[in-house]
């Protein structure tokens, strides 16, 4: 459960970095890709480790 919340505080660190990337940089910066990959990354290893 801990562990549950250690990785939804890092996906709501990042999702914020994904949004200040996107507001400067725009969508298809180089910078917004890793951003939104990190991201994604991260919501699937969130969603991996509450699947019963």
């Amino acid at each position: 459960m801990q562990e549950q919340k250690e990785l939804w505080k890092e996906v709501e660190r990042l999702q914020e970095i994904l949004h200040e990337t996107v507001s400067k940089k725009g969508v298809n910066s180089p910078e917004s890709k890793r951003a939104i990959e990190a991201f994604r990354n991260k919501m699937e290893e969130y969603n991996d480790s509450v699947k019963p």
